[in-house]
């Protein structure tokens, strides 16, 4: 790299994102939106059971980037990084989107849509009624339906870890303290960003890098368990000890890919032109190879595992997968999530280059969204008794996706206007911007 910046090239006060200048794709992502949420409350009142898949499939998907963007601030934190200074703000921004996040997955609460996503839910319901007719425990009125019923010996054994006790370790405890764990993380680390603003101090710096090596592990749990919440509960008798590594290698990496995205939009807007060189490309671009390869061998790993073990209860999973027009989508997923992009991030010159990487983060985006979406959906058909497919209803899918994707990605692009685009007085700013790799 050839230029020196220094604090007197940069503005006072960083850079305000002026949302007229991109208010077209703004208001695009808000039509799209608007246009997905009116569509999903029409098929949430006429086709519950179907919704109850599109609508968990679309929040999974948009709740994986505010986990990213959560997970790339702890990790520049605690690693005592400097070169991602200029473009910790974008994190900092997708990371409270926590609470639009939490208002999206409400309907996840509502028992219309539970009784079709998790079947577990409707046994621990039944079991509580005849709990309440004969002075008994919820688990005793399970355990005596498991003998009518021996596939509900596992709700048994997993009885301490999925319930509905509202005063335990419940699944709704859980569904709270995931939002508010990750509230409290967001919104703590961009305060101290934010009072740094104010005094230059590196102490906060220090108390960030402390703070995150602290929070890391509810971190890594809040992730694991909200994905076994969420996604495995569809099969209470599934399991796989590789599920939480999985969904945060995928986390990591769409995120990555959707910040090379929102930067490469700033900076065509006339934004970011002295804090983000080719060299932060590059960098991102190698962290974006990295989890591509992470990914593949988490994947690799639980694929192999559960066919080297061959336990009913597991293969289930991957049989679903590659039955009919699932099978296309199981291998598509192992070109086009992997292969394709292991190599196109090979490239020293691409990954510098802001057009062709931002090429490769679409696909990136829409590798990750066909992954979400090959996790959830094989579900829908054969747990509503519908076959391997519900026919038209990849039209609650797109609306679902319209709806939270829109209207998040419109509250986040708006939401970048609030603060400067970087962290204008952080001591390691600079650092930042000249940095060479």
């Amino acid at each position: 790299m050839s230029h020196h910046v220094t604090f007197k090239d940069l503005p006072q006060g960083g850079e305000k994102f002026e949302t007229a200048k991109g208010g077209k794709l703004i208001n695009a992502f808000l039509v799209f939106g608007l246009l997905g949420l009116a569509a999903s409350i029409y098929y949430f009142v006429a086709s519950t059971n179907t919704f109850a898949y599109s609508w968990l499939f679309a929040v999974f998907f948009a709740f994986t980037f505010v986990v990213g963007g959560c997970f790339w601030i702890l990790l520049h934190s605690v690693s005592n990084s400097g070169w991602g200074v200029s473009v910790r703000r974008i994190w900092e921004n997708m990371a409270n989107m926590i609470i639009p996040m939490a208002l999206f997955a409400i309907p996840l609460l509502f028992p219309a849509v539970q009784t079709h996503l998790y079947e577990w839910m409707n046994h621990h319901r039944e079991a509580a009624h005849h709990a309440s007719e004969h002075g008994s425990t919820v688990k005793e009125a399970l355990h005596h339906m498991a003998e009518a019923n021996p596939h509900l010996h596992v709700l048994v054994s997993k009885f301490g870890y999925m319930n509905l006790n509202p005063a335990g370790f419940s699944w709704y405890t859980r569904f709270f303290a995931y939002f508010l764990i990750l509230w409290f993380i967001a919104s703590t680390l961009r305060g101290r960003s934010l009072k740094q603003e104010q005094d230059g101090d590196i102490k906060h710096t220090i108390w960030s890098r402390q703070f995150s090596s602290i929070v890391l592990l509810p971190f890594a749990l809040t992730v694991t368990f909200a994905a076994y919440d969420w996604l495995v509960g569809l099969d209470y008798n599934w399991f796989s000890t590789m599920w939480g590594v999985y969904i945060f290698a995928g986390c990591a990496w769409a995120s990555m890919a959707a910040s090379i995205l929102v930067i490469t939009w700033l900076r065509s807007l006339g934004y970011l032109q002295k804090v983000v060189t080719e060299e932060h490309y590059h960098l991102m671009g190698k962290l974006l190879f990295a989890f591509t390869v992470f990914w593949a061998y988490i994947a690799f790993s639980q694929y192999f595992l559960i066919w080297y073990a061959n336990v009913t209860e597991e293969t289930r999973f991957y049989l679903t997968r590659n039955t009919e027009g699932w099978r296309a989508l199981s291998i598509f997923i192992v070109i086009g999530h992997f292969v394709a992009p292991f190599v196109f991030l090979l490239s020293q010159p691409r990954k510098k280059n802001p057009v062709v990487m931002s090429l490769g983060c679409i696909w990136i985006l829409f590798m990750h969204l066909v992954d979400m979406y090959w996790n959830v959906i094989p579900e829908r058909g054969p747990s509503l008794g519908q076959g391997v497919w519900v026919a038209g209803a990849w039209v609650q899918d797109l609306a679902a996706l319209c709806a939270v994707f829109g209207i998040m990605g419109y509250l986040y692009l708006r939401g970048l206007a609030k603060y400067s685009l970087y962290p204008w007085r952080d001591p390691r700013l600079i650092e930042s911007v000249n940095v060479i790799n």
